[in-house]
């Protein structure tokens, strides 16, 4: 059964601890129950976080056959590159908006609440984004299909801190000596398995109707409706976690101050973790939401399904790259996997930038070599990024923390976006590589900078922020001794 907030389980399972501690206040003596959530809630938890990465995956990826889907339906005048970059703009701004709220409120309140409801704006949005295509295709229906799917992006853009911050606790009290490995596979994992997912699916559903564009539409966006509706029900059963529990600021006085020395004692990580977040996605979320109007413009006849083929095939060729980076994470550290998969991304994008005028003659090297880019990226920073902002930061800041670096990521992901497509029509495909190549340089100093985040004890780091806290007259929500 759940616990309640006060601490003492309500009808304790087998598996929740029921030892009590005697703590003196004055010359009142208080007896408070060591708080544990049962081993299948933090099941549910984790459970919960494979399948919200999975959804949210699968939210980022709809852009590609989106961008396809409307350029046929509407024609190129009908949809501008201009249209085409601000609907893709449009998740990430509602994510950048989404991880800052949610990042303070699930800190200052409670995981679950936040991610019940980030879940909830995911599902709503999405819903109403299916719904596009039953009218007529105008100019109208793109500018509500910008605003439903701002409404989606906020859900997902809320959805990580909160969601990173709860699997990151559950997975240190599970098995802490694989906490990276475990957080890796419920978060990239899970969000670079879900696009040849969908982009399977939407090639099924083209064979099935014979390219009929609009049922493909409403089949994959009804499925990314079910995903959250599903994680809603999971969540529903879920509790905080016991360090979340136990060091908090959800009685503290909320005050600038607070904020202040919070910002002054964890600056310089706030600093490393938001400038390598912002690097790593100004290059792969253009290179990500691109790759299909790259591999269609490289089609022949411009065929729909095609196109969709090579999709599948470039979507499926990060995957093994996140699985050596979850497993790099313990054998050569967090920091060092970054910097490898930076230098990767660094090689080969100088490598497809130089030879993209034969490699677009043959477009099954272009896809392999294409690919070996994303899976280095995937390897590297897109596995260890979250981990160490997750990591850095102690319990009661956590979201917060992950928070400010993954706004930092969407707005680099946004300014990449804005320069990357300009940049395609008025100076080629190439220069784009160029371009995601010597900001790989700048990636790999700066994650020289990050700390080692596998070496940090979550406990203690707790602890060392209540005292820090206590000599300047706030305190932790600590029930009972950190």
């Amino acid at each position: 059964m759940a616990a309640t907030e006060s601490g003492t389980p309500s009808n304790p399972s087998q598996d929740e601890t029921k030892n009590a501690n005697t703590v003196v206040s004055g010359d009142v003596e208080e007896v408070t129950h060591s708080y544990r959530p049962s081993r299948w809630q933090s099941n549910i938890t984790i459970i919960s976080c494979y399948i919200a990465n999975f959804s949210d995956g699968f939210q980022n990826t709809l852009a590609n056959p989106t961008n396809v889907i409307f350029k046929q339906v509407l024609g190129a005048d009908g949809f501008s590159s201009e249209m085409k970059t601000r609907m893709s703009n449009s998740v990430i701004v509602g994510a950048i908006l989404g991880v800052v709220v949610f990042g303070y409120t699930s800190d200052m309140f409670s995981r679950r609440a936040g991610l019940l409801f980030t879940s909830s704006l995911v599902a709503v949005g999405t819903l109403m984004a299916a719904l596009a295509l039953q009218v007529h295709p105008s100019s109208n229906m793109l500018w509500y299909f910008v605003v439903v799917r701002g409404i989606a992006g906020f859900g997902v853009g809320g959805e990580y801190p909160p969601s990173a911050a709860a699997g990151i606790e559950e997975s240190d009290w599970t098995m802490r000596k694989y906490r990276g490995p475990m957080f890796v596979s419920f978060t990239t994992l899970m969000a670079t398995t879900a696009g040849p997912v969908l982009m399977i699916i939407y090639l099924i559903s083209l064979i099935a109707t014979d390219n009929n564009l609009v049922i493909a539409f409403h089949t994959i966006y009804s499925i990314a409706t079910l995903l959250p509706v599903s994680i809603i029900v999971l969540r529903l059963f879920m509790v905080d976690s016991s360090l979340f529990h136990y060091s908090n600021f959800k009685r503290q006085p909320k005050s600038w101050r607070l904020c202040l020395l919070l910002a002054r004692r964890y600056w310089w990580r706030l600093l490393t973790t938001s400038l390598a977040f912002f690097l790593y996605d100004f290059i792969n979320f253009p290179n990500s939401i691109m790759s299909s109007t790259i591999i269609s413009s490289l089609v022949t006849d411009h065929n729909v399904r095609t196109t969709a083929i090579w999709q599948v095939i470039l979507a499926v060729l990060p995957v093994p790259g996140v699985v050596v980076g979850a497993w790099l994470t313990n054998a050569i550290g967090r920091r060092w996997t970054g910097i490898l998969g930076f230098a990767g991304y660094v090689v080969l994008g100088f490598v497809i930038g130089g030879t993209y005028s034969k490699l677009s003659q043959n477009i099954a090297a272009f896809v392999v070599l294409y690919g070996l880019l994303q899976a280095f990226g995937h390897m590297g920073p897109g596995a260890t990024i979250g981990l160490i902002s997750s990591e850095s930061f102690p319990t009661a800041m956590r979201s917060m923390g992950y928070g400010v670096a993954t706004a930092f990521g969407r707005t680099g992901a946004a300014v990449g976006t804005q320069c990357f497509t300009p940049l395609q029509d008025r100076a080629g495909n190439s220069s784009t590589f160029y371009l995601a190549g010597s900001v790989a340089i700048l990636g790999m100093m700066v994650y020289y900078l990050l700390p080692e985040s596998g070496d940090l004890d979550l406990e203690k780091e707790d602890k060392e922020l209540n005292e820090f806290l206590m000599q300047h007259g706030f305190t932790t929500d600590a029930k009972e001794p950190l």
